[in-house]
């Protein structure tokens, strides 16, 4: 079983999608980049075309068919969405207990563009992020008393079943196929009879043979185990044709006096000639399957894994959870907790929300004497909670960043001192910055209370004012007596 740490890669994430947090401002990195004034920094935005776009609704008289003769009584063709037969719904394996949660490169990412940043970011956005993208979440099945272990995939593919059977099947399709067996063409007689049509497979065009060749039912195997077993047997069928013209008669006549043999390539298998795929899977079971293959009782998937190497109750699983946590991420905000404690990254409450952000938010000791500078970045946060960082910097430097170069470099002359001292408040957690480039005081802050309904409290339902609760009467006899009687 490989460990979740090896799923999936930071380089294959995409940094564009992650701009919801504006990672990247100029303030807080190093080198070059810090020279660059506070209001120089990116402000890109997620791309919410899709969001904004408008419907656009075709009229009433577009939508129906034109008649040209106005007697006409034709009635409007069927929707053709309707005759279609409803998908089956996916089918869970029941016996395993299943969780989703963050992959550990997101996680890393996560982790280290905080920490570069030091942006205060809301759990429940970083949730969206996890989920807007297969690769950066994994779906854990863990084995329930009593059920079948799962049998899992030492290889790069991920692949993941629950029966020999499911496993040996997809044989063929495996992309380490070729690393045991080797596929040679032979010649072999041609096929007598007559012959009228010929059956084809209608969704990849494979020419499988006449019905009436002794031959067919064997072909037809072998066509669904290599490409088509993770469909069921019946529905492949469905999808066969006769195909009576000549010119497929003659070309399978032609492809028929060849035939596809393998020979194992593992050492000491000598001049072993397998006749036909059942004669493979059979030896592959015999010599390979157990160093390919592992029980585990645990497993993670990654949620871009395709369905074709899962089994199909296991890819329901992954199907249903991944849709119900993108309908509502804060399912996933349990698990990224976990996840970021990981990594050592902080989680704290403020303003009714889960954070994480490069320190836990606290408050400056009573006894610590701050610089003049960081005294005023302090000061200014708690006059002026909530208001960007670029207006406190031209503000406190006295020098607004203007539009023409020597402006712009005087302006990042005189912030920088503050930018440095502004990254080590951070790093303490005495103030916070947001995604949107907001500062502010955390420690001291009232968070905004609820307004309760009208007429209506926590301690009563019942809108009427609350009688006073009527004085205990003292008891004349003494406890003794009392428990006496």
């Amino acid at each position: 079983m490989k460990d979740e740490s090896q799923k999936g890669s930071a380089d294959s994430i995409n940094l564009s999608e992650l701009t919801d947090f504006q990672f990247g401002p100029s303030w807080a990195r190093g080198g070059a980049d810090s020279a660059r004034t506070w209001s120089e920094a990116p402000r890109e935005r997620r791309d919410s075309s899709n969001r904004n776009e408008r419907r656009s609704f075709t009229k009433r008289d577009e939508r129906r068919p034109r008649r040209d003769d106005k007697f006409s009584r034709k009635a409007p063709r069927r929707n053709e969405r309707a005759e279609r037969p409803a998908p089956e719904p996916l089918k869970p394996v029941e016996g395993y207990r299943v969780e989703l949660r963050p992959a550990n490169s997101i996680l890393t990412l996560f982790a280290s563009e905080i920490q570069k940043q030091k942006r205060a970011l809301p759990l429940l956005d970083m949730a969206r992020v996890v989920m807007s993208a297969g690769n950066r979440f994994d779906i854990v099945f863990m084995k329930l008393e009593n059920s079948p272990a799962l049998i899992h995939s030492t290889r790069a593919d991920g692949a993941c079943w629950l029966t020999r059977a499911e496993a040996i099947a997809y044989l063929r399709q495996a992309p380490w196929f070729e690393e045991f067996y080797k596929e040679e063409q032979v010649e072999v007689d041609a096929p007598k009879g007559t012959f009228s049509a010929i059956a084809v497979c209608s969704m990849g065009k494979e020419s499988i043979g006449p019905v009436n060749w002794h031959g067919y039912q064997a072909a037809l195997m072998n066509l669904y185990r290599s490409k088509y077993s993770s469909m069921p047997l019946d529905a492949f069928k469905n999808k066969i044709i006769l195909d009576k013209s000549e010119e497929t008669i003659a070309a399978w006549k032609e492809s028929a006096t060849r035939k596809s043999v393998w020979k194992p390539q593992r050492e000491g298998a000598g001049d072993v000639i397998l006749e036909d795929l059942r004669a493979v899977e059979a030896d592959f079971e015999a010599n390979h399957f157990d160093s390919v293959y592992e029980t585990v009782d645990k497993v993670f998937i990654n949620g871009a894994t395709p369905a074709d190497v899962l089994s199909e109750g296991l890819y329901a699983h992954v199907r249903l959870l991944a849709d119900k946590t993108r309908r509502f991420p804060q399912m996933l905000i349990p698990n990224l907790c976990h996840g970021l404690a990981r990594h050592h990254m902080p989680i704290y409450k403020w303003h009714g929300n889960h954070f994480t952000g490069p320190s836990r938010v606290r408050t400056i000791p009573a006894d610590m004497v701050l610089a003049d500078r960081m005294m005023a970045i302090v000061n200014w946060s708690k006059e002026n909670s909530g208001r960007k960082a670029e207006e406190m910097f031209a503000e406190l430097s006295g020098v607004p960043a203007g539009a023409d170069e020597e402006s712009k470099a005087a302006a990042t002359e005189a912030h920088a001192p503050y930018v440095s001292d502004m990254l080590w408040l951070l790093e303490q957690g005495f103030i916070v910055v947001t995604s949107d480039n907001a500062v502010w005081f955390p420690k001291g802050e009232a968070a905004p209370a609820p307004t309760p309904a009208p007429g209506r409290n926590k301690n009563n339902r019942n809108p009427k004012k609350r009688k006073p609760a009527k004085p205990a009467k003292e008891n004349p006899i003494p406890a003794e007596e009392g428990a006496a009687e």
